[in-house]
Parts: structure tokens; sequence; C-alpha cells
């Protein structure tokens, strides 16, 4: 107990205290001794709320390390060292696994799944050669290298050999010191008992009083909230923030945080009563509505203390017997050893689990495992401790909350996997019936009046859930099936006990869920029926193993199934009466019962469980009524009928009988069919009909199936006369289909060991066969339509190979899975009846396989039932069901009612069904002549009564009236064909000539009817086609004036695009600038159709606007520097763009035109329909429409915005001729330098302070007044054929689509609010167009495609428009805005305007080609008068010399930086210097040398690398100008740059600039040279060379992003990640780590422990990271699931990873396990998608096509 005030840390001596400890010790006294030194110090330690790093330390010193050396009596190190040596070298493994980290197993050595490797063992090991499965670990298991019964073959890894010498033959602890083992076994014992006495310590306000500390208790207390896995974080963080005081929501979240992750955590610390008020509100907010409370306690922080040191001990003992064989050796002897009442210590913490909380649970789970569970010997006795207290340790489970991973109970797969404790306890300890007795006691509770489990929803109480995890622990012990030399008499005994207790099992599964047919009504709630199947499934590997277990042995064998024949009588109905019932001479009594009128029900294990057993009987000779099975009612006929009763419920459900009863029944029956269930319920049932009919004389057997189904009036000839009762008749039919097809599956299906002379394997080769007769599969189809593979006694994979060929992806260059095909020689064993398929399989396949024969061109179509394998003898008597007067009278009937005129009971199905039977006759008949068995006559019933098969068999082959369906006729033909050959085999054949040419005839007539239809059909096609011809040419004859005028396009027309536009139109190469500018073209679209109303019109100013559907969004797909985080956009100046590129305005398009006015309608009913909407169905949509989103309406391209389509720039302005402008570009420059610090002395003299903009625009005739005349005049006369335009102003509908995507573009490009005013809009409008720009440049320089032709047509049209849009954007705008941000452009590099401000920058700072669309379309501008301009950037003299200044620019900024480039990209062939290269290299050192950045003289570059250098860093921004210059002007492309070039030559000759860069510096006049020194000497550029800055410096040419690098081994990437940590939870490990592909990072996804807020949203860590990475959008790898997630704002999508396993295809969640590599080709289409801005496109269409995706909080990723 603690003292009133906070106890300081005493003092005390190690020595002496040692000391005492040791003399107590010897006088057996040790634990007192340790309590008295642990009541003080525990205390101060762990009871003063100190930091973790001090509370930490204090441990070391006051706690743990005086054990260590009372352990020792010396320094631990040197003892422990010592002790290591003295270790056997461990074959054990024995790794524990983190969560997430990955699990190997291997399918050819591993005993059972659950034998795991670690990464290590794998690597280092054999089975990473054979057939292996990867999964990620849910923590607490272990690595079983080393494990010899784990394990066929290769149990060592080489890390982990074999000892030489066998460890049971040595006794670790004699290696250990006497003295030593004493002090050790002391110090254990004393500890554990400790432990044991705290953790199970009941009382909250005080310790026992051997730790109690003198004094009064202080009211210090804590309230104590445990976790619970009922309750969800969000209820607990809300119950936090009202009860708790001052708790905030992000406190809670910490606190919930806390709970789930070590299973309680401290809420509140104070005194009694405000705990006491805290837990008292928790308690009650949390049991509202008849909940259970979450559990919360006030407990004084003395007991919290010592149970946070039990904790520590812990940890600090499993160190402990972590150092020595010999001491772990000790500790497992001392724990398990019995106390005075006669419970171990070990046997006390296990029966105590459940009242332990989660931290505390696993932790002494961990100190099992690295104790009892590595040593081999100990794990023996801790085994049968286990198994002893079993039942009371799964009933506390069943009782307990937490889950099953975290609780002691999961302990139980260490144990029950090993064969050889397994057979031990399952022979000496009686572990099948100890499992079973506690599961059977659960099941009393949930069984009816009938004893019968119900299994209801109504029960909320999770009991009966979590005791059916005792079924997996069974499942567990029967994995040691013994041999047949391994049986001994007790094992029997045992084995049998709990085989009585599962029968018992059984027997209340028996009946569950009957179902009564619903008349008059439906029924008005669906029953509960999920339960029964879950159960079922679970069970299911529990009978298999029960079933091979009885195989192995006769005497076991034959004890097993009297006890199941017994126990199934004990379930029937003794008071079921019977009637008796003749047809063809036989009378039978029948049991009465009416399937119609009274319950049946689908499940019946027992049942099928003796059938499951019955196919052994033929290993020991035995047969069924055989003395030795003698068994009391052993009734075939009534083992026959609760199976029966299933079939024909199935058959009455298919012919409608059963619609009133819902959907519980079809569900019922679709799981009965389905691939997970069929094993033990479908297939048995059928097996054990099969019984039924080998041990029932065959025409009782079929009379017994008739009055099942009902059908004994229908058997009658006089049936097919009319009574008008046509509803009855159609069911009847349907009825008799289901019937006949039942004895199909009965006759035919004999792909069953024991049943059937087969193999397993050729078992699963027909399983695998009939599936690929429905289509070519993917590995991951077949695997899902195949039974689970652990049930099988065969490999599935071989099975397939055997009877399939694997086919790679066709498609070159593309990602995606293989399929397996069918061998040739497969297809012969089809069967269209085949028991396993459904009707949509069984007519798909049907189909497949008569196509493949018609490509195949084969003369035969048919599909003729294939030769089934032998029946075993047992068996035999079934085939004599074929030769029974019941089925060939059956048979003989439907023949008649096939040939008769009309028959009101027949169907086409039917005689197909009957062709079939007799088809399998045939085949018997053939196979029994060739054994010269003649007791099979089927051909002589055949030939028997009038008439006799043969004629009405040639009756249908002649006139087939009745028959509509090819594949019938072509059945019929094989049939009659097949009957013949059979019957000449006959020794009592007779002649049989007239019926072989009877048969070949009217084969001959049906293929000449063929012919002749044929021909028929074909004159009538060429007549219809020649009289459609003529009324073709008689249209277009009168009216020939219409297509006159045809457009060949009608949807839209563009003018002379780059992808058509070459040389050989232009006799001299194309210009874009300066005087000589070629004559430009129209390019983009001209005309367009709106695809709302279908109006076509011509793009012009002043008409209706066009628009197209776009989409804009902020990007940082170019940034170059990713660890710096995006600028908030309401701060942000954009008009000088970093040359990092690290955020921008992103602008793609669909391509789709609207008009303008159709558009806003279209929106304008989007926003009508979401209102509603939303007051309706409150959930998200693919598209935000707050946020202005719609989807385009032809393509549903998501889109947020309309950019305006504007007509060929060269169509507004006037033509004018430069020639007579002689304007150098010295004077050029000059002039505009004199207009910038003209503007700037004019502002200095203003009185305006508060303008952010600090210049006064001067008018164009004070400029001029400074110049000499003559250049005065040319200057003059330039700006006036700038300001030369034509044809008015923009029509109204334009100006508005102008200013809405103006403001759009301003919004979503910046992330801020909407500000039609804001001085900002045009200068995002500029930086949009130049960033699309430059991401399409990269992309296509990046896939080595040329500039122009290799883009789509939509990116074309979207940068067409952009580039418009950005020259007239400046009509929008008010002039003022537009001029001062020219003459601040202009500043930037004529004057020192780069380096004022907050933020100073400097030449190599600045993005040059976002410069020169800003400069070139803000120009013009320069000079106007009025508020408007009309001006567009179109004075080719004016864009040359831009164009020439910002390229000089450039050349200094890579000059600059050319160190700073990667690093011996210098190679290559030795060239010659030329005059141009040695002048660049003059310049180079002299810029290099008034920076101050001039390097020593042998790092020097060559004068020819210098150029080389420079021509490829300035080439993309050349590719990135004639991109701009093209749409801008409308000039064509030369044909040189419609094809991959890396020269620049071609692209200087088009930008009419010089191919020698020197050119650009050298005779310009001494004012460029100003400038460049200007650019050099500022003392900003001279910091970011030299200097650490937050602003990142690039090198040209700028690298393309990419995403990360990946490792080819998906394992690989899981073990990296697995020692990933959460950041906010102190080194805990991450449930969901999520990496970005953009940055690498790993964030902790998909928890409340890394929430944080955006914007007042509640966001996920992954969220946040791509907001600060990508601006909002990103990619990530959920690692542990193999997904990504691509998230764009608050919606998102998964798709698979980009890895694939050998078959092509991937494992989202990792379900297959199969070893996966990287696919580059998916991996690049990832790429492609990021890098082309698609991510938010794609979401879209993924939520549009999976409405699941709408139900998450993506923000909470």
């Amino acid at each position: 107990m603690a003292m009133k005030n906070v106890i300081a840390t005493p003092e005390y001596r190690q020595d002496t205290l040692l000391e005492e400890w040791w003399n107590s010790c010897e006088k057996g006294n040790l634990l007192p001794a340790l309590k008295k030194h642990w009541r003080i110090f525990v205390l101060s330690v762990f009871g003063n709320n100190h930091d973790p790093g001090k509370e930490e330390r204090l441990a070391h010193k006051f706690l743990f390390r005086p054990m260590e050396y009372f352990l020792c009596r010396q320094d631990p190190e040197v003892v422990f060292e010592e002790l290591k040596a003295k270790n056997m070298p461990s074959q054990l493994c024995g790794k524990v696994f983190k969560t997430g980290e990955p699990t190997y197993s291997c399918r050819d050595c591993a005993n059972d799944p659950t034998c795991v490797l670690c990464i290590d063992c794998f690597q280092n090991g054999a089975h990473k050669n054979h057939r292996y499965k990867m999964n990620t670990s849910g923590g607490g298991g272990y690595c079983d290298c080393g494990d010899q019964e784990a394990w066929t073959s290769h149990p060592f890894c080489n890390l982990h050999s074999p000892n030489e010498v066998n460890q049971d033959e040595k006794n670790p602890i004699e290696t250990l010191p006497v003295d030593l083992t004493d002090r050790a076994s002391a110090l254990f014992m004393a500890a554990l008992q400790y432990i044991v006495e705290v953790l199970t310590w009941n009382q909250c306000d005080n310790l026992p009083s051997d730790l109690q500390v003198e004094g009064e208790l202080n009211d210090t207390y804590i309230t104590m909230l445990f976790n619970d896995e009922v309750h969800t974080f969000d209820q607990v963080i809300k119950t936090l923030q009202r009860a708790v005081k001052h708790c905030t929501a992000q406190q809670a979240r910490e606190f919930a945080t806390l709970v789930d992750r070590e299973g309680r955590a401290t809420v509140y610390r104070g005194c009694f009563t405000s705990c006491e008020q805290c837990r008292t509100i928790i308690d009650q907010s949390t049991s509202r509505h008849g909940s259970k409370p979450l559990k919360v306690q006030v407990m004084h922080t003395v007991v919290v203390a010592h149970q946070t040191f039990c904790l520590r001990l812990m940890v600090w003992l499993q160190k402990m017997i972590e150092k020595s064989d010999g001491l772990r050796r000790l500790f497992c002897l001392l724990s398990m050893k019995p106390q005075e009442d006669g419970k171990s210590l070990m046997e006390k913490l296990l029966l105590h689990d459940t009242q332990l909380w989660k931290v505390a649970r696993i932790l002494s789970h961990q100190l099992l495992m690295a104790g009892v569970l590595m040593d081999q010997e100990c794990k023996k006795q801790f085994a049968v401790i286990f198994t002893k207290w079993y039942p009371n340790v799964m009933r506390d489970f069943a009782r307990d909350d937490h889950d099953h991973e975290v609780c002691v109970a999961s302990l139980s797969v260490q144990i029950y996997t090993v064969p050889s404790l397994a057979r031990m306890l399952v022979t000496d300890h009686d572990l099948l019936d100890v499992i079973l007795v506690p599961f059977l006691a659960a099941c009393e509770e949930k069984k009816n009046a009938n004893g019968v489990l119900s299994l209801s929803k109504a029960d909320r109480t999770p009991s009966f859930k979590r005791a059916c995890f005792m079924l997996y622990d069974l499942k567990y012990a029967l994995l040691c099936k013994p041999t047949s030399d391994e049986w001994s008499d007790k094992l029997r005994e045992s084995f049998l006990r709990g085989h009585q207790s599962f029968l018992k099992l059984l027997k209340m599964m028996q009946g569950m869920d009957e179902v009564k047919r619903q008349t008059g009504m439906h029924l008005e709630y669906e029953p509960e029926w999920e339960g029964a199947f879950n159960l079922q499934m679970r069970v299911d590997d529990v009978i298999s193993s029960f079933t091979e277990w009885c195989s192995t042995d006769r005497t076991v064998y034959i004890e097993a199934y009297k006890q199941a024949a017994q126990m199934l009588s004990q379930c029937r109905d003794t008071t079921q009466k019977s009637e008796q019932h003749t047809v063809c001479g036989h009378t039978v009594k029948c049991l009465k019962y009416d399937v119609q009128s009274q319950p049946v029900s689908i499940h019946l294990p027992l049942s099928r469980y003796l059938a499951g057993l019955h196919v052994y009987m033929g290993d020991y000779n035995l047969q069924f009524g055989c003395p030795e099975l003698n068994v009391q009612g052993l009734d075939p006929v009534k083992m026959i009928e609760p199976p029966l009763k299933v079939q024909v419920l199935i058959a009455q459900s298919q012919a409608g009988l059963w619609r009133r009863n819902g959907y519980a029944l079809l569900n019922q029956i679709y799981f009965y069919h389905n691939v997970k269930c069929r094993q033990e319920m479908y297939d048995k049932d059928i097996l054990m009909l099969q019984i039924g009919a080998s041990a029932v004389d065959s025409n009782e057997f079929l009379i017994h199936l008739l009055n099942r189904y009902g059908l004994l009036l229908w058997i009658r000839p006089e049936y097919d006369v009319p009574t008008g009762q046509d509803d009855n008749v159609r069911q009847t039919i349907m009825l008799a289909e289901e019937f006949l097809n039942l004895l199909l599956i009965i006759l035919g299906e004999r792909y069953v060991p024991g049943l059937g002379q087969v193999t397993h394997e050729d078992t699963l080769k027909r399983e695998v066969i009939h599936l690929l007769c429905i289509s070519p599969m993917s590995n991951s189809e077949l695997s899902k339509n195949l039974p689970d593979s652990t049930n099988l006694k065969a490999d599935i994979e071989d099975a397939i190979h055997a009877v399939a060929n694997f086919r790679k992806p066709t498609s070159v260059g593309t990602a995606g899975s293989g399929k397996f095909e069918l061998k040739n020689e497969c297809y012969k064993e089809f069967n269209p009846y085949f028991y396993h398929y459904c009707r949509t399989d069984q007519s798909q396949a049907e189909e497949t396989q008569i196509k493949r024969k018609k490509e195949e061109k084969s003369a035969n179509h048919t599909l003729p039932p294939p030769v089934p394998p032998k029946f075993t003898p047992q068996f035999a008597q079934i085939s004599n069901l074929l030769q029974s007067d019941v089925l060939v009278h059956i048979l003989s009937l439907i023949l008649q009612r096939s040939v008769a005129v009309r028959s009101r009971s027949w169907s086409e199905t039917q005689l197909d069904r009957v062709l079939h039977l007799i088809g399998l006759a045939l085949h018997e008949q053939r196979r029994n002549i060739h054994e010269g068995n003649h007791n099979f006559d089927f051909i002589g019933k055949a030939l028997k009564g009038e008439p006799n098969f043969t004629q009405l068999l040639e009756s249908l082959v002649t006139d087939p009236k009745n028959i509509s369906h090819d594949s019938t006729k072509d059945l019929l033909s094989w049939i009659l064909q097949k009957f013949i050959e059979v019957r000449q085999m006959t020794s009592s054949a007779e002649a049989n000539g007239p019926v072989e040419q009877l048969a070949s005839s009217s084969k001959e007539e049906n293929e000449a009817a063929k012919k002749r239809k044929a021909r028929l059909a074909a004159k009538r096609k060429e007549k219809i086609i020649a009289k459609i011809s003529q009324m073709q040419q008689n249209f277009i004859r009168d009216n020939a004036d219409l297509f006159e005028s045809t457009d060949a396009d009608s949807s839209l027309t563009r003018g002379t695009s780059e992808m058509d536009i070459s040389e050989s139109a232009h006799h001299e190469t194309p210009v874009a600038l300066g005087k000589y500018q070629s004559l430009p073209c129209s390019i983009g679209i001209t005309k367009a159709t709106c695809i709302l109303c279908q109006e076509e019109q011509e793009i012009s100013h002043n008409s209706r606007a066009m628009v197209l559907a776009g989409f804009v969004q902020r990007s940082t797909v170019m940034s170059q520097c990713k660890s710096r985080n995006p600028t908030d956009g309401e701060n942000l100046d954009p008009l000088f763009t970093s040359s990092d590129l690290h955020v921008g305005s992103f602008t793609n398009s669909c391509g789709h035109t609207m008009h303008a006015d159709c558009w806003q309608s279209f929106f304008q009913a989007i926003l009508v329909k979401e209102r509603r909407r939303l007051s309706r169905i409150p959930h998200s949509l693919s598209y935000n429409i707050v946020q202005l989103e719609y989807l385009c309406p032809l393509c549903e391209s998501l889109s947020n915005t309309v950019i305006p389509l504007v007509p060929a720039l060269h169509s507004l302005v006037t033509d004018s001729d430069l020639c007579d402008v002689n304007l150098s570009f010295g004077d050029w420059l000059d002039g505009l330098q004199k207009t910038v610090k003209n503007a700037t002395k004019q502002e200095s003299t203003s009185a305006s302070k508060g303008d952010p903009f600090p210049f006064l625009p001067s008018s164009l005739s004070s400029i001029t007044k400074m110049m000499a005349d003559s250049v005065a005049s040319n200057f003059q006369l330039l700006w006036q054929y700038v300001n030369n335009t034509k044809g008015g102003r923009f029509s109204e509908s334009l100006m508005e689509m102008m200013k809405k995507f103006a403001k759009d573009v301003y919004s979503f490009g910046l992330g801020v609010d909407p500000d039609d005013m804001n001085h900002r809009v045009s200068i995002v409008a500029w930086n949009t167009c130049a960033y699309t720009i430059i991401n399409l440049e990269q992309y296509l320089r990046y896939e080595n495609k040329p500039l122009f032709g290799a883009s789509p047509s939509r990116n074309v049209d979207c940068i067409n428009a952009l580039v418009k849009f950005a020259a007239v954007c400046s009509h929008i705008m008010p002039q003022e805005v537009i001029k001062k941000h020219c003459l601040r452009l202009l500043s930037g590099l004529l004057s020192n305007g780069l380096g004022e401000g907050d933020d100073p920058q400097c030449i190599i700072d600045v993005d040059m080609f976002h410069y020169l669309v800003a400069v070139t379309m803000a120009l013009p501008s320069l000079y106007t008068e009025g508020t408007t301009a009309s001006n567009l950037p179109l004075n080719s003299l004016n864009n040359q010399y831009i164009l020439e200044l910002v390229l000089t620019a450039h050349i200094v900024q890579v000059m600059l930086l050319h160190d700073r480039s990667q690093d011996g990209e210098e190679g290559g062939m030795e060239m010659e210097n030329d005059a141009d290269s040695v002048a660049l290299m003059s310049m180079y050192t002299e810029i290099r040398r008034k920076a101050g950045c001039l390097p020593p003289s042998n790092n020097d570059p060559l004068p020819w690398q210098l150029t080389r250098h420079i021509k490829r860093a300035v080439l993309p921004f050349l590719r990135c100008a004639t991109v701009l210059y093209h749409n801008l002007t409308g000039v064509p492309i030369p044909a040189q740059l419609q094809e991959w070039t890396e020269e620049v030559e071609p692209f200087c000759s088009y930008l009419s600039l010089p191919t020698s860069f020197s050119e650009l510096f050298l005779n310009q006049g001494e004012l460029l040279e100003r400038v460049v020194n200007q650019w050099c000497s500022s003392d900003v550029l001279r910091s970011r060379l030299y200097s650490a800055s937050s602003r990142s410096v690039v090198s040209y040419p700028l690298p393309v992003n990419h995403l990360i690098d990946l490792p080819d081994d998906y394992s690989q990437l899981i073990n990296q990640i697995s020692s990933f940590t959460c950041p906010s939870s102190k080194g805990n490990d991450s449930q969901l780590p999520t990496m970005c592909l953009v940055c690498g990072l790993v964030v902790c996804s998909q928890s409340y422990c890394c929430q944080t807020e955006i914007k007042d949203m509640k966001v996920g860590a992954a969220t946040e990271h791509t907001y600060r990475c990508g601006a909002g959008v990103g990619i990530l790898l959920r690692v542990r699931e193999c997904q990504i997630v691509l998230l764009a704002g608050t919606k998102g999508c998964f798709i698979p990873a980009p890895y694939v396993d050998s078959y092509g295809e991937t494992d989202q969640g990792l379900r297959r396990g199969n070893p996966l590599h990287l696919c580059k080709d998916s991996y690049k289409n990832l790429q492609k998608m990021w890098f082309t801005h698609c991510i938010p496109e794609t979401v879209a269409h993924n939520i549009e096509s999976h409405m699941n995706l709408m139900s998450i909080h993506w923000q909470h990723l």
C-alpha cells in the first residue's frame, strides 16, 4: 500500500541486500526476503508515474540487477556467456512470429498446413526450391524449423543443423554449476509464485499482507478501463469524453488505442471519489439498451504498480531462460511441479488466464512458448497438463470476450499438431473424448425439444460460436492418422470412446433446420439457416479424419460402423407406416411419407458419415449384412430414405413447388451443392443411394424412388390421356426429368474410391476435366471450384497438369493471368450430366463442346456418355438397374411418347436423359461381353415387346419431328449405331443388314435435307442483298446533292493537326517565330457536335460557346523535392514557379464537346438530383458534387470544370508584315528594361505603400522618349502590330465560360475558395497550361515517343484548348493587374525582382518554361490603354525575343548547376571542339567565376562535353516551347518532329533559334551581358549553391519521376515491413502498415492511433500522407493484404498489387499463398496511371462499378 505522500526512491546497499538474499536462500525463505524488498521499491519505481525512460532505469537498478547478481554471484554478463558456451547447438528455431511477419509452408514436405518457417530458415533451407505457400502471421506462433515431426523431409535448415549427440541423453541441468542451480531454483520459484499471486489477486484496493508497506493508504486511485471485443472505438471514445474530466477527442482516441493494444489503460488518476464517479459514468453509458457494459475498475496505485512489475518480471524471466538450456529446463520443471494444493504454478496460470488483461496474457503465453514449448521433454508434460485442464480452459474461453489468439486456448495448436504428442494424448489421456465432452455440453444448451440443435440468430451470446474452436482442436488431434501397424488395444479403446462422443454430436445435428412446404401464403420471416451450415463446414474436416482413422484398422472399422449404424437407428421414426405398390409385376412395400406436406431436413451428417464408412467394406472383405456387421434394424431401405427425401425436395423446388418458402430454402440448396459443402453433403447422399441400389433388389429400389418422387402414375401408359390439369402435368414432367437425372447420377458417377475401381487422383482429374470443359480457366478459378486441398488425398496441381496445358496471356507486354486448356485426349471423358454441374454449367459446357467440335470440323458433333469405370464387387449390383424390368419399361415408355404425335407428359429433356441411360447400358453390355459375363442382358430385354427399342429408335431417327435440338438428333443417331454394334456382338444377334442400311440411309437423308435447306437459304440471302444494293443506288442518285456536302466526320472536325502535317505540304521548313514566320493553318477543333443536343457547330468567337469536359487537380508528380510539403494555396505567390516543380495545377480532358448552355442545364439537373438523393440515401457517390464534380455524359470520365473552346488565334488578328520593323534584340531588351526601371521609379515616388504589386505601368510614348529616334520608331511600330486585332469582342456565353474556367482553375489549382477577381486567377491559368505541357513532354520522353503524333487526340485537344485559353484569359481580368504581372515577370530577369520580398529567389529557383508561358501571355498587355484588353500573344518578333531571353536564362541555369549533374554522364566517343563549344566554354567559365563556383581545373569539362550536356539539358525546354508556339501560332510541324529525336537542331529551326547557343550571348550588346552578370552575382544564388537551404537545387534535364523500386520477391517486402512499428504507440506493431509508392514512406493506416485532423476533418495516416506527398492524391500498397489503395481526396478504391504468381494471377489478401513476384508490366501501368494523373478517374470508375466501395470511410485510411 502507498503512503499518503509520494514515496521518494529509498537508498539501499546492493551488497547488503544480496547477502540477505543468499542467507535466506540457504534457509529456504527467499520469497519473503524478495517481497520485503519489492514492497518498497516496486511502489517507488512503478507507482510514481515516471516517464518510461526513467522507469526503465530505476527498475533495472533496484529490481532486476540485484536479482541477476544474486543468481550469478559475480558479473552477470560473464556468467551468462559461460552458460551460453555450454549450450548444445539449437536444432529448433522457435522464433516467435510478430504480427504481419512472413511465414512459409512447404506443400511437398509439411505434415500439415500449420507447419511453417520463418524467412531466415526458409531462405537457408531446401524448401525454397519446393512448392511452397507464403502468408503473413497473425502473431503468436513460432518457426517449426528443426522439428522433425513437422516435416516429412528436410526438417533442418542450414542455420539449425541436427545435433550430433542426442540431446535426450544428457540433462542440460547437469551443465549448470550446483550452487547456481540452487539459487536459480529458488529465484525462479519465488518469482513465479509472486507472479501468480499478484496476477490472480482479485482485490483492487489492497495487496496480500506480506506485500503491504507500513503506514496508511493514501487517497491515490486509478480508474482502469479494460478491453473487450464488443464495443467499438467510437463508443469508447465518446464515453471517455463524457466520463473523464477535460478529456479531449485526441486523448480519448489515445486511451482507446492503448486499451485495444494492451488490454487496459489508466484513464483517470485522483481520489477514490473522483475515480468512482468516472467509473459509474462509463458503466452507465455503455450498459444502455441491454448491452454488456465496458469493464472498468477503480484500483489503488499500489495494486497497479505490483501488476506492472509482474509484467516486467515475466519479460525478465523469459530473457533469463533463453540464456541457457539448463535454465530453461530448470524453469520448466519448477513451473510444472505440484504445489501444496496439488496444482502447479503453470496450472494456476492456465486456469486464471481469462482473468488477465490482454498484455498480461500475451506475456504469459510468450513465457510458456520460450520455456516449455521449446524444451521437447517438458513439452510432453505440459501437453498432459494442458489436456487435463482442457475442459476448464475452453469453458472459461467460451465465457470470455477476448479474441482467440490472445487466450491460452490458442496454445492448443502448438501441442495437438505434433503427431507424437497427439498420438500419446489420444492413447493415454482420451484426448478425443476430452475435447468432445465440453463441446457436447455446449451443444446441450442449443438443443430443441426433439434433441436436435437449433442455432438461432436471436441468441446474441457468442459462447457457442467460441465453443466451436474446440472442433479445430479436434481436427488437429486427428491429423496423426495411424497406420495399420501402429494401432494398439489402448489406442482402439480411447479412439472408440471419442468416436462414440462424436456420433452423439452428429446425432444432434441430424435433422437440423427442418423445412415444411409453405402453402397459401409466403413465409413472413426468413428462417435461420446460416448457423447450421457454419457448423457443418467446421465439422466436415473432422468427419473426413474420423473416416480415415476408421479405415486403417479392421477391428476399429467394424466397431465404428456398428456404433454409427446403431446411432442412426435411434434417429429413425419408428411410427412411420408403409404401403404397397406394384409396378411391372413387382410388388413392394414402401414407406409412407409425403415430402410436399411433411418436414424435411437437408442436414443428415449421421447418414452421410455411415455412407462414408461403408465404402471401406471391400478393404476388409466385408459385405452389407454380414455377421460381423450385423446391427439390429439396419435396413437399406430405411438408410436411403433421408437422402432420398432431400433429392425429392430439391426436385420439387426445381419444379416450383416451394416458391413460397422464400430465399432461405434456395440458399440451403445452393450451399448443399456448393464446393465448400458438397463433399460431406451432396456427394455422400448420392453415395448412400448407391449403397441402397447395391443392397436392394433393382426393381424394388426403382419403385421406392418412383414412389418418393410421386411418379407412379406418370409411368402408366394411360397417364397421357388429357385430364385438363396442365399445372400438375408440367410439375410432373419436371419431376420426371429430375428423377431420370438422379438415375444417371446413381449409375454413372462411380469416381469414388471403394465404389468404382478408381483412385483419388482419378477423381480429382475428372473434376478438373469437367471444369475445363465449361471454358479454359485460370489457376485461381480452378482452385476456387475444386474442394479444399487439405481434405484431398491427391495434389491439385498434379491433377491439373496431368489433364491440361497452361497457356500464357496472348497479349505481348501486358499483365494478365494465363489459362489452363484441356488436353485433346481428355475431351472424351466429358459427361454432360456430371453431377457437380449446375444447370448453367451444364448448358455452357454443352455449348462449348459442340462449338469446339464444329471448329475442329469434326464429322460427329455428338456428346455421348463416356465409358464409366467398373464398379467394385460389393457395388456391382448397381449396374443391374440398367436391365431391370422397371427401368426398361420407363425407357420404352418415354421412347414411345417421343414417337407419338402428341404426348402431354413428354419433354425433349426426358428423351435426352433416356438416351444417355441407354448409352450407359450399352457401355455396360459391351464390358460384360468382353468379360464373358452373360448375366447382364440389356439388349435382350430391349428387343422384347412391341414396339422394341430398335423400332422406336429407328422411327425417331427417320422422323425426328418432335426433336428440336441438333445435339439430341446427333445423340439419337449415335445411340442407334451403338445399339446395332453391341447387338452384333451378342451371340443371339440376328441378321442386321436391313437395320444398318436403314440407319445409314436415314443419316444420308438427314444430311441431304440439311444441304438442301442451306442452298435455299443462300439463294434467298443473295436476292435480299441485291435488292438492298439497288435501293441504295436509287437513293444516292435521287439525293446526289446531299452526298456532295457530307462531312466525313460527324462528331469533331479538326483542322490540320500535327499528326498529318509534314514537309511534303511545304517546300520550306516551317518557322513558328520571327520575321519569317510561316503561314499558319487551323489546328485543334474547328467544328464539333454537342454530345448533349447532337447539334453540329463551327467554333467561333461570337457564337454559342462550346466547351470541353475537363478535370483540374493539384499535382506533385513532377516534384524534385518529395520531402517538401505542398505550400498552402492561400499564401502562395504562383507568379515565379519553383524550379523543383513541387506542386502544380494539372488539367486534362476526355475530349468530348458540349454547348455551354447545354452543359449548364445538364449540371443543374445533377444538382437537383443530388439534393433529392441526399434527403433519401445519404451516402457518397463516385463524384463530389460539392467540389463541382460530375461525370462526362458520354464516357463518364470524372470532371469538375469545362474548358472553353476558342477559335484559331490567327483568325482573330489582322495580318501584319514585320519585315519593315528593324528592331534588334538588344534594342528590344533595352526598351523593356527601361519600362521596368521607369515603373519601379514611379512606384518609389508614389504614395501607395500597401499595394502588393510595387509597379506603376508606363505608357509606350514615355518609353520611346528615352530611345534614339530610329529605335523609338521601330519599337513603336512593333507594339502597333501587337495591338492589331479584328473581329470584335467575344460572345457573352464564351466570356462566361472563360470566367468560369479561370475561377475553377484558380480554386482547384491552389486548393482555395473561388474568387473571381483575385489577382492570381490569370497566373494560375498560365501555370496550368505550362504544367500540363511539361507533364506531357516528360511522359513522351519517358516512353521515347515523338512529341507530335503519339498522343491521344483528347490530350492534343486539351493542350490546344489550354494554350488558346491562356492567350485570351487576359480579356477577363483588369488590365492593370495583367500589366503589373508583366512588369513583375520582366523585373525578375531584367532587374532584381527575384531577390526582393519575404522569400528572395535567384535565377536557379525559377522554372523557365512556366516563366516563358506567363511572359508570352502577359507581354501584349504591357502598353495597352483602357480597362479591357483585346491583344493576343501572336507578335512573332516579340515571341522570338522572349524565347531567346528565357532560353539564355535557362542555359545560364544549366551552366551554374552543371557540377550537380549526375556523375559519369560524360562518357562516349571523344569529339573535336568546334568554335561554338569553345565559346560556350569561355562563357561557362566566366559565369561560374562570377557566381563564385569556379571548379578546380581538373574538374572542368571539355568544351565538347559541355556543349553536349547543354544541348541535352535544354532539350526538354525546347520541346515544351515547340508545343506552346505550335498551338499558339498554328504553324505546321515539320516531319522531323513527328519522329522521336534527341537532336536540338529541328526544334531550333522551328523556333527560329540559332543552333549554336553561343550566339545567344555573343553580339547581343552590353545590356544582355549586364543582365547575365546580375543573375550570377546574386547573393541569394551563392547561398543556394553553398549553404544548406530549405529550397532544393535541381539538375537539368529534370529527371522523370518514377514510383519507388519494389523488390522482385514479395516476401522480401513483407519481411521489410514486419519490422515497422506504429510511430504513435511507443514502438508497438502496426496492424495495417501501408507503403506510399511515390516516396516509400510507411504509415500506420486505418488506425485510431495515428489519426489527425485536416480542415476540421478526422483523417487516417494514409490520407494525411497523401495530402502532404501527393496534394490529396495517393497510390499506396497495403503490404499485408497485397493490394493497392488509390486515394483521391475523400474517395478511394482497391486494385490488385503488381505482384503475380507463376500463373500470372494477383492474390489480394494472400488467400492462395502462392509465391509472388513483381510483374513489371503491371507496375509500369501503375506508373503510367500515376504520372498521367488518372488516379481520380480510376477511383470514380471503380466506385461506379463496385457499389460496396461507397460505404468505406476512405478518409480514415
